[in-house]
């Protein structure tokens, strides 16, 4: 054929053929393993359903068989046939009548060959129509071993049971129920016990169910392994647990299967257990027999498989026919244009092999692109930077070519697992000129580098503003190492920049990710991180992992707390404010507040101050600029200097308020009367009247001096320093509501619950328990006995 004139088109129809020979032994190998796994699980589901049923059925006939000896065990001939105290005449009509009503029991059914009744206070024997008060006979052993059984009913084993009345011995193979009479009477006390033996051809008329399906050899064996009954007679009543089926069967409970050999060949056994009578059913098909209907699905499988065979060579044929028929017109087309151009033109010259001169222009190629790669190598280090501000800001959506273009760029990173540094140099306000900071930045940025790849792999850029953003990625799945290595990492970099450019940095670490689509969120966390450097100070190492989460109801607890500074301020008393300032600024230290919520904060403290100045007649033009207050804020670096800052305005305030009442006609007298107070607030009887007495002033006088002096009048002033002090004696000791109302000058325990929350909007022990709530368990005050 012309489709082989190609030595490449004949290797391609003969790969082609081989590989439609492997597909269908493969495709073969795989439906005969998987309809044969198949076939043998339903094998074993229907032998193992089938002894089931056999073994209901069984357990059926012996509960029919067990509760007709109930039954018969409650007649009167019977109870009579045990009891003593009858006379001979008595006893013998009952004989009559007892033995009628055995025959007719036996005679009723089909399973039952004879019942014994045996009478231990009376040593008599009833069997087979006969009555005894001899000794007992050998078939009758089962008598004296039931004497002291422990049980109330218990199945023998089969057993030859001689028939009596023949003048030759006759043997009947029976399996033997005995129960005791009465029914539940134990050892000692028992008058009796009944014997019902059962056909050995019934219970084995059971099994040929298994027989005719040719299921192999089917039996009975009891717990100890005897059988009890089998096609073949001669093995009745014999102990076969010393055999590799009886052994394996015994050691099993339950119901279930296994392989063995058995008479020389391998055999699978499969067994179920009666919970009535604690035989066992058992099952033995040699395995030939079993695996037959699969030697029938092989001989199907590999006659299929072979006519496969043959259709896949018909197919390969027609296959490289009108496939690579195109094929070799492409080659021969793409070879004319080839010989065209003028850059390939001299290489097609003198080729004979196509395959041949398509290598030659292949080479040609490589070398432009060597060319090219030269030019791209010059201006990597600008890709490189865009490639990782995409990576580190915002993912490209289209990442399937991102591999291409980091190894393009030179950037080496591990596939997973990436953790993001932001480092920042502290102090910048302090560095000459921005030229020198992105030359300390650049000089970071490459230390960083040589840092990561000595164990990992990454990258570094640097930021307009000076910031540094540093990329590890971690080819190990040990996460936690990983966090490790990173605080490594940034350990050094720090005293690299100590060392060399005598200046310290504060480095943020974001959390880590595991695809490389989530890196800006790591890059997010690790900036994030770097802005509490307002709260934890500058040259520190600050881990995503290591801030807290910030709940809303952190926020209102730290804004409740400029209640107190404002009341201060309201006094005013300086050196308090102070000091609940920074008790204040402490706490949101201690819950590591977001340097964004503290801002908020110092900026509601500061308007509420204002609010407050602005009451008092303080111009508004004049206290806290709101427009130019939150750029202030935004200078300081950290927690101290918006501390200082805030402390300092507060200070002024206070100073302005105190300039402003003192330009309010303050005199000695008012002087002394507002000291008076605060040091006779806790007496009842203070009022107006007791002051203009005291101090011999009108009441109307009192109380517009009062009024010019504080801004309010006289009950607001003396409220305002009795729940002042009551607050101190909620938080700071543990006494009593009701004694620390007495304390400070009520008399009445509810007019001052109701007047502490008009004026703070919490009862005096919710004020208690949210004081030390914001102390800790440790700086409580010990509890009330």
């Amino acid at each position: 054929m012309g489709m082989f004139r190609y030595r490449s088109t004949k290797r391609t129809v003969f790969v082609l053929v081989a590989l439609l020979f492997l597909v269908v032994s493969v495709i073969s190998f795989l439906s005969y393993k998987v309809t044969t796994s198949r076939l043998k699980y339903e094998l074993t589901d229907t032998h193992m359903a089938l002894l089931g049923q056999i073994e209901h059925k069984m357990e059926l006939m012996l509960q029919i068989i067990d509760n007709e000896t109930i039954q018969m065990l409650g007649t009167d001939e019977v109870k009579m046939f045990f009891d003593a105290g009858y006379d001979r005449d008595e006893a013998r009509e009952n004989d009559y009548r007892l033995n009628a009503l055995l025959n007719r029991i036996i005679n009723g059914g089909e399973y039952v060959f004879s019942i014994d009744l045996y009478s231990y206070s009376r040593k008599r024997l009833f069997s087979n129509n006969m009555l005894l008060d001899s000794d007992i006979p050998d078939d009758y052993q089962w008598i004296s071993q039931f004497e002291l059984y422990e049980g109330y009913s218990n199945w023998l084993t089969t057993r030859r049971l001689s028939i009596g009345g023949s003048s030759f011995p006759i043997y009947r193979n029976v399996a033997t129920l005995v129960r005791t009479y009465p029914l539940i009477h134990s050892t000692g006390y028992r008058r009796g016990a009944v014997a019902v033996n059962i056909k050995e051809e019934s219970l084995h008329a059971l099994l040929s169910d298994a027989e005719h399906r040719e299921l192999g050899e089917t039996f009975i064996v009891d717990a100890r392994g005897t059988i009890v009954s089998h096609a073949d007679k001669t093995r009745l009543g014999r102990d076969a647990s010393e055999t590799p089926v009886v052994s394996g069967v015994l050691g099993e409970p339950g119901e279930g299967y296994f392989r063995t050999k058995s008479g020389g060949q391998a055999s699978t056994v499969f067994y179920v257990t009666s919970a009535f009578t604690g035989w066992k059913i058992v099952n033995v098909v040699p395995e030939i027999q079993l695996n037959k209907p699969l030697a029938n699905i092989r001989n199907v499988l590999v006659v299929v498989a072979a006519a496969l065979f043959a259709a896949a060579a018909l197919l390969a044929a027609f296959v490289g026919y009108w496939t690579l028929k195109p094929f070799n017109r492409f080659v021969a087309s793409l070879s004319g244009k080839l010989g065209k151009h003028p850059r390939y033109a001299a290489d097609g010259a003198g080729h004979g092999n196509e395959f041949a001169y398509f290598e030659t222009v292949v080479q040609t190629i490589l070398a432009d692109s060597e060319q090219l790669q030269k030019q791209i190598k010059e201006t990597k280090p600008i890709m490189k930077w865009r490639l990782l501000t995409e990576i580190l800001t915002q993912y490209p959506p289209n990442s399937r070519d991102m591999r291409q273009v980091m190894d393009l760029v030179g950037l080496q990173l591990h596939p997973n697992h990436f953790i993001v540094l932001s480092a920042e140099f502290d102090r910048k306000s302090e560095i000459a000129s921005s030229a020198d900071l992105h030359l300390y930045a650049y000089a970071l940025c490459n230390v960083a580098e040589e840092l990561i790849n000595a164990e990992s792999r990454g990258a570094a850029i640097e930021w307009d503003d000076g910031r540094c953003a540093i990329l590890i990625s971690f080819e190990d799945d040990d996460e936690e190492m990983h966090s490790v290595r990173a605080v490594a990492v940034a350990d050094m970099l720090k005293q690299f920049a100590e060392q060399y450019f005598r200046r310290t940095i504060t480095i943020g670490i974001g959390g880590e990710v595991r695809e490389m689509r989530d890196i800006p969120l790591s890059h997010k966390q690790s900036v994030e991180a770097l802005k509490y450097k307002l709260v934890l100070g500058n040259n520190a190492i600050i881990s995503a992992d290591d801030i807290q989460d910030y709940r809303a109801g952190e926020f209102h607890k730290l804004l409740a707390m400029t209640d107190s500074i404002i009341d201060s301020l309201k006094l005013p008393d300086e050196d308090k404010l102070r000091q609940q300032a920074w008790s204040w600024f402490e706490a949101m230290a201690s819950s590591a507040t977001p340097p964004d919520v503290i801002k908020q904060l110092v900026v509601q403290l500061l308007m509420k101050a204002a609010g407050v100045a602005g009451e008092l007649g303080l111009s508004q033009d004049e206290l806290v600029p709101t427009q130019s207050l939150q750029e202030t804020l935004a200078q300081h670096e950290t927690l101290e200097q918006i501390r200082s800052f805030a402390i300092g305005m507060l200070t002024g305030l206070i100073e302005r308020i105190r300039q402003k009442r003192a330009s309010r006609e303050k005199t000695e007298t008012i002087d002394k009367i507002t000291r008076f107070i605060r040091d006779n607030y806790m007496h009842g009887d203070m009022s107006l009247n007791y002051l203009s007495e005291r101090f011999r002033l009108s009441v109307s006088h009192l109380s517009k001096m009062f009024k010019d002096y504080t801004g309010g009048n006289f009950i607001d002033y003396l409220m305002e320093i009795r729940i002042c002090k009551s607050k101190e004696l909620l938080a700071e000791t543990n006494g009593k509501i009701r004694d620390i109302a007495e304390a400070v000058g009520y008399a009445n325990v509810n007019s001052f619950t109701r007047i502490f929350k008009k004026m703070t909007g919490l009862t005096p022990s919710e004020y208690r328990e949210a004081e030390w709530a914001k102390r800790g368990a440790d700086n409580r005050p010990d509890e009330l006995e």
